[in-house]
């Protein structure tokens, strides 16, 4: 045989093997070694960027070491030049500041232009001062990613155009780079790239339309323009070019409005290799007519348009091919149609935040390759099927928002292997959470807002994997179980249910970082229970019953601790004057615990804090000078101790303040211009209010400087406070006039002066505060005829409180224009006229459903905010005469319906169309000149509790239809003319003579004087004393029938009850009449 031939074979073997093995490689000893000159170019590269060896970046990058094994440095194993450089997320902020904290940009030196075989680039999410030209020199880059680009210096610059001489590139991501591309049109040169194969520009600020000319990159198959202008504007609408991509398999076009409704099904008719179309948020509904379709595409993802139920029929037509489907957010109504369970390719299906109604089909368990199922946030409800446990491959199932009923433990008692993620919150499950240890994968659990009402594990068997458990708003009960497998656990949530007893160990939760029991009925917090935590950042135990004295032991190792909320126990703090936490809080609520008599030194260390609250806590101690310090504080509440002292005159940089009933004094203190809400009530501050002349805080929104020892006049400049929604000065000693300017608040809503000593006219300027529904200018000394603007100028009023004052002249008829009104107060003033008859305008007084006893308020500038405090609330607090007594009444003042015009000069008749108030729950019309008959409307008046209409000149009789009155509880009708009878009945006649005292006409119960007629004719009637003799007797004979009858069934029914039941008995009482028989026999012989 000839061995040349089969030699020769082996050779070219051989050379073809070498020639395979001179792929791609990272690091091999025996491979080439890196070019030289590329090595010196990617070390002048480091260099270049200046902060590399600040922060020990890229630290492989040294001589010593070959360069191809370089992190982030790829080279062809045959050549040994570079051809890949991954530096992603290098030069990214989060790495990288300068000295005063700024992020620091960085250039991209010329050295790389030495890199003359470079294909694979990647400078994605990094901060540079801008995308160097020279990159188009790398003619041979396939791969270029430039996403998540930062620049604070590129910004109106052009894009450089050189990159389109990278004629052989196939892959460019410029996406989520607003910096560079913000409002500037898509590069045009982009087109020219023919080789392109993948192009991302989502996200980003382009101006005008999509260049159409992208139509000529005919190898394009991945194509990103989702939100490529961040919705600034809406395309031309011509969509044409699209379908010059022939080879396009993944479409995006989200955020961008499609005119058409039509235009979207034609991207599934006419791109045939089309399997990845995702158009979220683009306005999109269902054509007229959509048509078969024969196409091979797997994901649709159309969330956030609106599509309605239509659609279910068409998409049937995907039943073989669709992987992924996503309706999120649509207006999907009706059922679900039970032909899902024919698309049995599904692995992911989203038809969440929509209208749908009923139960889940059945048919959904045929869903076999189902991973990802979110239903949630419809009106879907009944219990879950059971064909849902054949869903063995589900890693996240999201049922929450819904109306779902059932038992949870049914639910989990299927075999669910690979769940990881469960959201069932919002709900009407019952029942109470089975061993959830049983399911290994399961890292997520939320079943809050439903009506759990069982016990928790006592143990769990397993070790669990979970992070997040999330039970709360549900009303499981008894003691919270031992947690000591759950070493992964970073959130549980168990707040607002029933839970008792003594917290439990979680030592054995080491990750756990959030802890949330509040408002249960927990007892007791053992040291051992929490004191070891060192990764718990959130502890929140408030609204419970815990009864412990806490010690430095229960917090001091809880190093990461950054919000403690302990409020509304029975705690004691027992914290030495000398210790110092460990932990650096931003968040501290110990409200109505007992942290006094002294003021809590070991806050002072707490140079970070942005939210203080220790109210009620029993402090009667000095405040410290330190304490004003705390600059990093915006929301503090000090309020109801007894603290003493000063502010300190320093500016207070805070939004929310309360210092409400202390023992605080001295001048008003300097707010900050960041100030929102203030509250000084019920202190002892003097001085005047100049501070606020002064005040530039354009976002305040509730002040409340009530009970204090205020002096001077009103400021007369309110230009800095338009925002202002609440403002109480009431109880101190102000004098003058109110200001006109006042009438620059034009957001107030509530305005209260009540108790000062303010004179002079209303200013005609407060019609400016159009949004005024609560006014108290009672107990001052203003006059002046009770001004027409009221009804005319704030029509959102509800309540009038003018109260002890010296207005005078008649009520004007355009009161009754407030229909809002419900309680009205004008009592003690010099009002003359009569009450006109549209009072029975009043709606409030009319309808149900008026009543609010929480005031909402939003804040008109968000920015300066954040998004859970653009609203506040205030609740009403009023002093009002109610059954003869000065009441104070706060939330339940929304139900005290009134009108209170006592101790005036009125005159007139009460008009009849008062009886339409049916909601009226007080009358005072005492102390003026009315005169003439009660209306029987007035009966009309059922939900009377108080009416007084004493010291009047009212006549006649009083009204029948009084008598159905049934929740009247004081009646006071004394000094009138009132005559005839009182009417009979249980209403009228239990009440006391003084009701009816000064009616010299009246007659009949309660009182003693009779009426004509009441007695027989020729009758005459016993004396007193022999009437109450024939009572006494009567009496006496009535008890002792009574007696009788009593004695004689007790008696009966105790010998007949013996007999019946004691067997012994009855033998011996026969035996005894027995013989007493025989006795007699014997006797009578």
């Amino acid at each position: 045989m000839n061995a040349a031939p089969l030699m020769h074979v082996v050779l070219v073997f051989l050379f073809l093997l070498c020639m395979n093995t001179s792929s791609f490689a990272f690091d091999d000893d025996n491979l080439t070694r890196c070019i030289e000159t590329e090595t010196t170019a990617l070390l002048v590269f480091k260099q270049g960027l200046g902060i590399a060896d600040m922060h020990n970046l890229l630290p492989s990058w040294n001589k010593e070491e070959d360069c191809c094994k370089w992190e982030g440095v790829g080279c062809d194993n045959r050549t040994g030049h570079v051809t890949h450089l991954y530096l992603s997320s290098l030069l990214y902020p989060s790495y990288h500041y300068d000295s005063a904290g700024y992020t620091t940009y960085v250039s991209i030196g010329p050295s790389l232009l030495h890199l003359s075989y470079l294909k694979y680039l990647d400078l994605s999410s990094n901060s540079l001062t801008g995308i160097p030209k020279f990159i188009g020199s790398l003619t041979k880059l396939v791969h270029l990613d430039l996403s998540n680009t930062q620049t604070d210096t590129w910004k109106g610059k052009s894009f450089p155009y050189q990159i389109g001489n990278l004629t052989n590139l196939q892959h460019l991501d410029l996406s989520f780079s607003k910096d560079i591309f913000s409002n500037v049109p898509i590069p045009k040169f982009i087109s020219s790239l023919n080789k392109l194969r993948y192009l991302d520009l989502s996200y980003n600020m382009f101006t005008g339309d999509i260049p159409h000319e992208l139509g000529n990159l005919s190898e394009l198959q991945h194509l990103d323009l989702a939100n490529y202008n961040d919705g600034l504007g809406t395309p031309s609408g011509n969509f044409g070019w699209l379908y010059n991509l022939s080879s396009l398999t993944h479409l995006d076009l989200s955020y961008i409005s499609i005119d058409h409704s039509s235009v979207w099904v034609s991207f599934i008719q006419r791109l045939p290799l089309i399997s990845v179309l995702r158009l979220n948020y683009c306005n999109l509904s269902v054509p007229s007519s959509l048509g078969k379709i024969s196409s091979s595409i797997s994901t649709l993802v159309l969330r956030g348009n609106n599509f309605n139920s239509s659609i279910f029929y068409w998409l049937l037509q995907f039943n073989g091919s669709l992987v992924e489907l996503d309706l999120g957010i649509n207006m999907l109504e009706g059922r679900i149609p039970e032909s899902f369970g024919y698309m049995t390719a599904l692995t992911r299906l989203n038809l969440g935040h929509n209208l749908l109604n009923g139960p889940i089909p059945e048919s959904f368990g045929h869903l076999n390759d189902l991973t990802y199922l979110d239903i949630s946030a419809n009106h879907l409800n009944g219990v879950l099927p059971k064909s849902i446990h054949n869903l063995s491959k589900l890693n996240v199932v999201d049922f929450s928002s819904n109306n779902f009923t059932g038992n949870l433990e049914d639910l989990l008692s299927g075999t669910f292997p690979l769940l990881q993620e469960l959201w069932l919150s919002e709900n009407q499950l019952t029942g109470s959470l089975p061993d959830i240890s049983l399911l290994s994968s399961l890292t997520k659990v939320q079943v809050s807002f439903n009506h759990l009402n069982g016990y928790l594990p006592t143990v769990f068997e397993n070790h669990s994997e979970l992070k997040f458990l999330d039970l709360s708003n549900n009303r499981l009960r008894g003691s919270l179980p031992d947690f000591t497998g759950f070493s992964s656990l970073i959130v549980l949530n168990l707040s607002r249910n029933e839970f008792s007893g003594s917290l439990p160990d979680f030592t054995g939760c080491s990750s756990l970082q959030v802890l949330r029991l509040g408002e249960n009925k927990l007892t007791e917090w053992e040291t051992q229970s929490t004191g070891l935590l060192s990764s718990l950042v959130e502890l929140n135990l408030a609204k419970n019953s815990i009864r412990s004295t806490i010690s430095e032991a229960h917090l001091s190792n809880l190093s990461s601790l950054e919000y403690l909320n302990t409020s509304s126990n029975l705690l004691m703090f027992d914290l030495g004057i000398k210790w110092r936490p460990p932990f650096k809080l931003r968040e501290l609520s110990l409200a109505s615990c007992k942290l006094g008599p002294n003021f809590p030194n070991w806050i002072q260390n707490q140079e970070s804090i942005d939210h203080l609250d220790i109210s009620n806590s029993q402090i009667s101690d000095t405040i410290p000078i330190w304490f004003w310090n705390l600059s990093s504080i915006k929301h503090l509440n000090l309020s109801s101790n007894k603290i003493r002292g000063k502010i300190s005159s320093k500016l207070l940089n805070v939004q929310d303040i309360d210092l409400s009933s202390n023992y605080f004094e001295g001048p008003l203190p300097p707010m900050s211009e960041d100030c929102v809400r203030i509250n000084l009530s019920q202190n002892k501050f003097s001085g005047t209010l100049l501070s606020l002349s002064h005040f530039e805080g354009f976002y305040i929104r509730f002040v409340d400087f009530s009970h204090n020892q205020l002096s001077g006049a009103l400021p007369d400049n309110w230009t800095h406070f338009r925002g202002l929604a609440f403002l109480n000065l009431g109880y101190n000693n102000l004098s003058g006039k109110i200001p006109t300017s006042i009438g620059q608040l034009e957001s107030l809503r509530a305005l209260i002066l009540r108790n000062n000593m303010l004179y002079g006219e209303l200013p005609a300027s407060l019609t400016n505060c159009s949004y005024l529904e609560f006014v108290d200018f009672g107990l001052n000394k203003l006059s002046g005829r009770l001004p027409p603007w009221i009804g005319e100028g704030l029509p959102q009023l509800y309540a009038l409180i003018l109260k002890s004052n010296r207005f005078s002249g008649s009520i004007p008829y355009e009161i009754c224009r407030l229909s809002n009104l419900y309680f009205l107060d004008m009592s003690i003033n010099r009002i003359s006229g009569i009450i006109p008859p549209c009072f029975g305008n009043f709606t409030a007084m009319i309808q149900k459903g008026t009543e609010v006893d929480e005031h909402i308020y939003s804040f008109q500038d968000p920015e300066v905010l954040s998004p859970d405090s653009l609203f506040d609330s205030y609740t009403d607090d009023v002093l009002a005469r109610w059954k003869g007594q000065e009441l104070a009444f706060g939330r339940n003042f929304a139900y005290l319906k009134m009108i209170d015009l006592s101790t005036n000069e009125l005159t007139g008749e009460i008009p009849k169309e008062i009886g339409r108030l049916q909601e009226l729950r007080g009358l005072n019309l005492s102390g003026n000149s009315f005169y003439g008959h009660v209306p029987l409307e007035i009966g009309q008046l059922k939900l009377l509790e108080f009416i007084d209409l004493s010291t009047n000149k009212f006549s006649g009789e009083i009204p029948r239809s009084m008598n159905g009155l049934n929740f009247l509880a004081v009646l006071d009708l004394s000094n009138n003319n009132f005559s005839g009878r009182i009417p009979s009945g249980t209403q009228l006649q239990g009440f006391n003579l003084s009701t009816y005292e000064g009616n010299i006409g009246l007659c009949g119960k309660p009182l003693t004087n009779k009426c004509p007629g009441d007695e027989p004719v020729g009758h005459f009637p016993p004396s007193s004393t022999e009437y109450e003799v024939d009572e006494d007797n009567s009496e006496y004979e009535r008890w002792l029938y009574i007696s009788a009858v009593l004695g004689f069934s007790t008696t009966f029914w105790g010998i007949i009850g013996t007999l019946v039941l004691h067997r012994r008995w009855r033998r011996a009482y026969f035996l005894f009449l027995d013989n007493l028989k025989n006795n007699l026999k014997r006797r009578n012989v």
